[in-house]
């Protein structure tokens, strides 16, 4: 999102007066910089975001307002105090709906129809500022953690454009967030990403859904870690009933694993390092058998 961020506000003529960056010990830190250098742009180097020389260097710029699109660190408030109106935040979801990390994995892992972004003011706490305004975004049936960051970056610097068209002539407009608990957006944990298979198929095909490309779910087979990139939900009607995880019916293209509910088809997928293909491509150098488990 700062990438496509950063370029958005360029091409509609909006005046950046500098731009920060992750820290420089982020693996991202060199490949963004450049990024911005290359623009020809003011990139403001720091080592901590409230650091007094950062802060001088913030004031002298006589900011207006200050635009976030993807930063990963707490936001001091020594800091948010250096611009005149405020830091305000491109968060890819209806808020307070799924504050945090990753509410693109969230909203598809529990079933969403519909989405959206937010711009809102910051403040000392992560997503719980003023609303300044939301935008919906209709969910597709299979849409993947991919293609939705992807239709999400673009809904999201077009909002953004034109809250900040509009403050040209007025201040921004500022709505409370109703307080109290609402569903995380909270960033996937590494264990999360392993699938249960005590799950409903239908369940465990939205988590594989929700994981790609950037992630991916992971499964265990004879000892080697296999990651399923895609698949397919079949009924368990036909088959003989298996214990969950175990590999319940095999055909000639595609091989099927039971569930709690339903059977689990995986259509893309990488097997150790061995190699990455389809479920024919498994069935043919892999040869799984009737019965065989995955962990």
């Amino acid at each position: 999102m700062a990438y496509i961020g950063l370029d958005g506000l360029l091409m509609s003529g909006v005046n950046i007066v500098g731009v920060m960056g992750p820290k420089k010990t982020h693996n991202m830190f060199k490949n963004f910089r450049d990024f911005v250098l290359n623009r020809g742009l003011n990139y403001i180097d720091y080592d901590e975001l409230d650091e007094p020389q950062l802060l001088d260097k913030i004031r002298r710029l006589d900011v207006d307002v200050a635009v976030v699109c993807s930063f990963n660190y707490k936001i001091p408030q020594a800091l948010l105090n250096t611009v005149k109106d405020g830091f305000i935040n491109v968060h890819p979801s209806m808020l307070p709906k799924y504050r945090g990390g990753n509410p693109y994995s969230r909203v598809l892992m529990n079933g969403e129809t519909e989405t959206g972004v937010t711009i809102h003011f910051m403040d000392s706490d992560f997503d719980t500022g003023d609303i300044i305004a939301q935008k919906p975004y209709k969910i597709p049936l299979k849409a993947t953690m991919g293609t939705l960051f992807n239709e999400l970056n673009v809904l999201g610097v077009e909002l953004l454009l034109q809250v900040l068209s509009a403050y040209e002539t007025q201040p921004l407009p500022k709505i409370k967030q109703p307080k109290g608990a609402f569903i995380s957006g909270a960033s996937v944990s590494a264990q999360e990403t392993y699938i249960n298979y005590n799950r409903t198929a239908e369940e465990i095909e939205r988590l594989i859904r929700a994981l790609n490309p950037f992630i991916l779910a992971n499964t265990i087979f004879r000892g080697n870690i296999m990651k399923i990139i895609k698949a397919e939900v079949a009924s368990d009607a036909f088959s003989i009933p298996h214990p969950a995880g175990t590999v319940s019916k095999i055909e000639d293209d595609k091989f099927f694993i039971a569930t709690a509910k339903g059977l689990l088809v995986p259509t893309v997928l990488q097997f150790g390092s061995f190699f990455i293909g389809d479920s024919k491509d498994f069935i043919r150098i892999v040869n799984p058998k009737i019965g065989e488990e995955f962990k």
